[in-house]
C-alpha cells in the first residue's frame, strides 16, 4: 500500500507541474508575436525618422505635424511592446519557478503549498498584463492605419479634377 501512495503522490506532483509547463509555451508564443510587432514598429519608425532628418515628408504626402504625430504614436507603440515583452519574459520565468516550487513543496511535505499557488497567480496576472499591453498596442496600430487611410483618401479627393 505504501508504494501505491508514493506512486499516487508522484503522479499528483507531476500533474500539478503540467499546468505551468503548458503556460510557458503560451507565454513564449506571445513573446514571439510581440517581438514581430516590435520589429515592424522599429522598421517603420526608422523610415519615418530618416524622412524627418532628410526633410522628405512630402514623399509620404504628409506635413511635419502629421509626421510628428506618427512618430509619437510609434514611440508609444514601441513602449507598449517593450513593456509587454518584459512582462511576458518575466511570466515565463515565474512559471518555471512555479514548477520548481511544486517539486520543493512536495519535498517539504506540502508545507510550502502557498508558494506554487502564489507564483501561479503572479504568473497568470503577468500574462494578463502583457496581453493587455498588446491590446493597447494593437489599438494604437489600428488607429494609426485608420488615420493613414483617411489622410490618403482625403488626398485623393483633393486631386480629383
Amino acid at each position: 500500500m505504501g508504494t501505491a501512495n508514493a506512486w499516487s503522490a508522484a503522479v499528483a506532483m507531476i500533474a500539478a507541474m503540467i499546468t505551468p509547463v503548458l503556460l510557458i509555451p503560451a507565454a513564449a508564443s506571445l513573446v514571439a508575436t510581440v517581438l514581430v510587432r516590435m520589429a515592424r514598429v522599429v522598421d517603420r519608425a526608422r523610415v519615418l525618422t530618416t524622412m524627418a532628418h532628410e526633410g522628405d515628408w512630402e514623399k509620404l504626402g504628409t506635413t511635419p505635424a502629421q509626421l510628428r504625430t506618427a512618430l509619437e504614436r510609434h514611440a508609444k507603440r514601441a513602449r507598449y511592446a517593450e513593456w509587454s515583452i518584459a512582462l511576458l519574459y518575466t511570466t515565463v520565468v515565474v512559471f518555471v519557478v512555479t514548477c520548481i516550487s511544486i517539486a520543493g513543496d512536495h519535498a517539504a511535505g506540502q508545507s510550502l503549498s502557498w508558494l506554487p499557488v502564489g507564483l501561479a497567480i503572479v504568473g497568470t496576472l503577468l500574462l494578463l498584463a502583457g496581453g493587455a499591453l498588446m491590446v493597447a498596442e494593437s489599438r494604437l496600430a489600428g488607429d494609426q492605419i485608420a488615420e493613414e487611410i483617411r489622410h490618403a483618401l482625403a488626398r485623393l479627393e483633393e486631386s480629383k479634377p
